[in-house]
């Protein structure tokens, strides 16, 4: 029996998820069970939604109680691109809340195959969550280390963010203070380390 469970707080949403797993398990005549958000440490698979603190809130841990769940994420599209700074959150696979029906149903109907069960939504090494550290940064500063990851100069920075050097600079070195590194060169070896899944 497949369970699942919707962490939503957006009711018609959610009852779309249900109608569309309704749907898929009826077609391939499937037994399932909606549990309860308080009990969704134990569904097969499970449904979050971003709440208004995630930009601050600790790193997102999987829940170890089951060893096969499958943690999909809803949110927005312009959400998701901020999210690339907290990888916990960013890796996990995700419903748009503007796709189209077919689109989620498709999403959906691929996440709950049988032979899928029992492969799991991978928990981010620790290596790479502890960037959720950055959880303090501002947009702009995030914007920032992006494009220094994909291997850009800071002048071709500040073209790309369209702001002018000097201001490309301030926020260079406010990135530095904020992560307690004293030279340029310990970014970049921060950048490497740290902002791989970055690189394109």
């Amino acid at each position: 029996m497949l369970t699942i469970a919707l962490r939503e707080k957006n009711s018609a949403f959610a009852h779309g998820i249900k109608i569309i797993i309704e749907k898929i398990c009826s077609r391939r005549y499937e037994p399932y069970q909606f549990l309860s958000a308080e009990h969704h440490d134990a569904a097969d698979i499970v449904f979050i939604s971003l709440d208004d603190s995630w930009i601050v809130a600790d790193c997102y841990k999987i829940p170890q109680i089951t060893t096969t769940q499958r943690v999909v994420l809803i949110c927005r599209r312009q959400e998701h691109e901020k999210l690339m700074f907290r990888p916990c959150l960013y890796m996990l696979p995700v419903i748009f809340r503007e796709e189209e029906i077919e689109d989620i149903t498709l999403k959906v109907a691929h996440w709950t195959e049988i032979s899928r069960r029992g492969k799991r939504t991978l928990p981010v090494p620790a290596s790479v969550c502890k960037f959720c550290t950055t959880r303090h940064f501002s947009v702009t500063e995030r914007e920032l280390l992006k494009y220094m990851a994909c291997g850009h100069s800071l002048s071709d920075v500040a073209l790309l963010m369209k702001i002018d050097e000097a201001q490309a600079l301030q926020h260079r070195k406010t990135i530095m203070k904020k992560l307690s590194i004293n030279n340029y060169q310990g970014l970049v070896r921060f950048i490497r380390v740290n902002l791989h899944f970055l690189i394109t």
